[in-house]
């Protein structure tokens, strides 16, 4: 198979070349050779538990790195204005068919602190990619429910500029009916982990757990295999949402309507008489 670093690497320096023969030619009226595109695209694909979610985060991890590389040794240059161009990762999910875009951007349309670089603000989008689509299945503990598109967009110097985060098909089901042995998303288990009391009290949570919850208990599972803690990834999400630019309210209002969708799962409809409505 393939080797994650070697397509990655082979992505970006067939991006960075076709860039420069494009800006060498750019000023010949009668054309040169033909030259590599500038856009490249990794495709991230496999059955459940191959390892998709984490050759993903590699493909970013290595892509930020090379860009901060390329932003080192080029610090004295005046920055390019330049449109940019693109590296694509797509990676298939599961069923349902909801659809949610995040853009993540420097310049004008930066959603970040300013004091934190675009490579550190596309990164840090995995935690919270994880924790409201990732669940544990019977063979994956950290297996993503859904399906996502990744535009990562370069300027002429192959320094990362921003991305686009698009997501699809997520596995809407198991949020009402998760199935035995596995787990709802992440997020529910990281909440009640690490709510502060300020929060169980304010959500009316107060000492109810995973147990007291019928989205949760009803498939019995309520750990993770791999030893990866609920709480301290509850506390990696919340930093990664800071870094990305979620103001505090932001932050509060989601956690806010995790209580609700929770609460929600506990209430019983009965039919009435007329068994037209409940």
């Amino acid at each position: 198979p393939p080797h994650v670093y070697s397509t990655a690497d082979d992505s970006y320096r067939q991006m960075v070349r076709g860039l420069e023969n494009q800006k060498f030619y750019s000023g010949n009226s009668k054309g040169g050779p033909t030259v590599s595109p500038a856009n490249q695209s990794i495709l991230v694909s496999g059955e459940s538990g191959a390892g998709k979610t984490v050759t993903t985060k590699i493909v970013l991890n290595y892509l930020a790195m090379l860009s901060k590389r390329r932003a080192d040794d080029s610090r004295r240059s005046t920055p390019s204005k330049s449109p940019s161009m693109s590296s694509v990762m797509s990676t298939p999910g599961g069923g349902g068919n909801n659809v949610n875009t995040s853009n993540i951007s420097n310049g004008n349309g930066n959603m970040g602190h300013d004091d934190v670089s675009i490579e550190q603000q596309v990164l840090q989008s995995n935690p919270i990619l994880e924790a409201f689509g990732n669940a544990r299945t019977i063979r994956n503990d950290n297996s993503s429910r859904f399906g996502k598109y990744i535009d990562i967009s370069f300027n002429k110097s192959g320094k990362l500029s921003g991305a686009s985060i698009e997501t699809y098909l997520l596995e809407k089901v198991r949020l009402i009916r998760p199935s035995m042995g596995e787990r709802n998303y992440h997020i529910f288990y990281q909440f009640l982990q690490a709510a502060t009391a300020k929060e169980r009290q304010d959500f009316y949570i107060g000492s109810k757990t995973c147990r007291d919850f019928r989205l949760l208990s009803d498939s019995g599972t309520f750990d993770r295999r791999d030893g990866v803690s609920d709480e301290d990834s509850h506390f990696e999400m919340l930093e990664a949402m800071i870094t990305i630019g979620f103001m505090p309210d932001t932050i509060q209002h989601i956690m806010r309507l995790i209580s609700a969708v929770l609460f929600a799962g506990n209430m019983s409809f009965t039919p009435s008489k007329d068994f037209d409505s409940c």
